[in-house]
């Protein structure tokens, strides 16, 4: 894409910065173009020994600097002449009537308030001191410059200044691209800051004792009326981030599983460990102690992983279930009308002391967005949302309806899980309607590995201890993408496994569905991966 014709000039900059790298260079460049330059304090001393001429803010202002500095650049000629818009009829006369000079570049950077909050974490700043990097005119400089693109040029980082002067040393202009480019950013820097103002001094923000690591800082900032009660945990014990973590992931896979039951009451127990789910189970509301035994059969899938973990009950509590669950140990535990008075509660926390407890105040309202940071930028995605797919039997051997709805079980809990992964459900012989996850294999550079090194093993350890003779027979293997060869199937066969769901769309599907035609196995094609990196 070639840049946008014409471009702007600018005759007259403000330049107001507390990191000055770079910012000689610019204003040199900015001076060779004829542009008139107006400083502020530390800026305009460091440009005059530099040799470049500048205009002190205070011509400009009609004000001095006071207040020890919180006040210099906020005035009416100052912001007026970013503000004002190029070509207005009546802006244009008010310009002329208030004898305002227009502004074509602001070049602002803030007070290092994030630089100054990790001070102040570790002591070295009074909160009194960590307010007063608080920036207040450059955000507003910021703002009015970038309201006002594409007349005036808003640069907030030296990493932009070498841009700017190779497009005035070629052209005397700037593109207006570039113009774009830098106010996009400038947005992303207020929104930055503002948050991180909001993450130390705000009401609905709390500092975590760390983040994943005891060496990195850590931070939770939740919005008004959260479905998970994060504000108000129910025991004295702190979350942690990694508590937070699991029980997000929790929370997010006990919504898609509530989102399945529309007209089947079931209650569930999901369990995560390393933000995986490592134990799930789903019960039929009708069965007597439904959910104890959903809490039982979710911790039977994987005891080693659950041992330590998040516990997420779809349904309040019931005493059976809280009586269970003080025997073994947990980190932390919520669920929907969880609170202190209740039996369930004080059972829970009768033989242990410091477990951490959290009320759900609703399910089924993750976020609608994901944010993942990378070096120089920000990658942002529409959220994995929704379980519903469209089945494609693919096979000779028939896909069997009844078995839809554990496919949908496998699939929720495939989704939840980091890729590769694999799932391993079934429903229990003895309780019908109720099903489990026996398997899980995830994080696993291959999907191979995944399926015979961690799902397989597993579930047929659960089988075992459960004395069952049907094997993984019975039990559907759910993948989050496609087989890229037939090496999957193959292991499923051996293994007894006759029943897999995956997304299809490789190169290799044929391959596939003509080793499960070999060995009798039945597949159905959903159309839809879940990868979770």
């Amino acid at each position: 894409m070639g840049e946008k014709l014409g471009g702007l000039k600018i005759r007259r900059a403000l330049i107001s910065v507390s990191d000055k790298q770079g910012v000689v260079e610019l204003a040199q460049a900015l001076a060779a173009t004829h542009c008139e330059i107006v400083a502020t304090g530390k800026t305009a001393k460091v440009l005059i020994e530099a040799g470049v001429k500048v205009v002190p803010i205070e011509e400009v202002s009609g004000s001095p600097e006071a207040f020890q500095g919180r006040m210099k650049t906020l005035s009416f000629p100052v912001c007026s002449g970013i503000l004002y818009r190029r070509g207005d009829r009546e802006d244009e006369i008010d310009l002329s009537r208030l004898k305002i000079l227009p502004f074509d570049c602001v070049v602002v950077n803030f007070y290092p308030f994030e630089q100054a909050a990790c001070a102040a974490a570790r002591g070295e700043l009074s909160r009194k001191e960590l307010i007063e990097q608080i920036d207040i005119g450059g955000p507003t400089l910021v703002r009015a410059a970038a309201k006002n693109i594409p007349h005036v040029l808003v640069l907030t980082s030296p990493s932009q200044y070498s841009r700017v002067i190779e497009e005035l040393q070629a052209n005397g202009k700037i593109f207006e691209q570039t113009v774009e480019k830098m106010a996009s950013a400038a947005w992303e820097r207020v929104s930055h800051y503002d948050a991180a103002i909001a993450r130390e001094l705000g009401d609905r923000n709390k500092t975590l004792r760390y983040g994943e690591n005891p060496h990195q800082k850590g931070f939770l900032k939740w919005e008004t009326d959260s479905p998970i009660a994060w504000e108000n945990p129910l025991t004295p014990a702190e979350l942690s981030y990694n508590n937070i973590l699991d029980l997000s992931a929790a929370y997010l896979l006990a919504s898609d599983l509530r989102s399945l039951a529309a007209g089947d009451p079931c209650t569930g127990v999901v369990i995560v460990k390393h933000n995986n789910p490592c134990g799930v189970a789903w019960v039929p509301q009708s069965y007597p102690g439904a959910q104890k035994l959903a809490l039982t059969r979710a911790w039977e899938g994987d005891p080693v992983s659950s041992f330590g973990g998040v516990v997420v009950f779809t349904d309040p509590i019931e005493p059976e279930a809280a009586a269970w669950l003080s025997q073994h140990f947990v980190e932390l535990v919520a669920a929907p009308e969880l609170r202190q008075e209740s039996a369930s509660f004080k059972s829970l926390l009768s033989k242990r002391k410091n477990l951490k407890a959290v009320l759900i105040r609703r399910f089924g309202e993750g976020p609608t967005e994901n944010f993942t940071a990378v070096p120089g930028g920000k990658l942002v995605q529409t959220a994995d949302s929704g379980v519903e797919q469209t089945f494609k039997s693919v096979t000779q051997v028939a896909w069997p309806q009844e078995k839809n709805r554990l496919a949908r079980f496998g699939i929720a809990i495939c989704k939840a899980l980091k890729s590769n992964a694999i799932a391993l459900v079934r429903e229990l012989s003895d309780v019908p309607g109720a099903l489990q996850l026996v398997g899980a294999g995830q994080g696993q550079p291959n999907r191979v590995d995944a399926l015979k090194g961690l799902a397989i093993p597993r579930a047929q350890s659960v089988i075992a201890e459960g004395h069952e003779s049907s094997g993984l027979t019975e039990c559907v293997l759910v993948s989050d993408a496609f087989f890229p060869f037939r090496d999957s199937v193959d292991a499923a066969h051996a293994a007894g496994i006759r029943w897999i769901v995956q997304p299809g769309g490789s190169l290799k599907d044929s391959e596939s569905i003509a080793a499960c035609d070999e060995g009798g196995v039945g597949m159905i094609f959903t159309g839809v991966r879940h990868f979770r990196h």
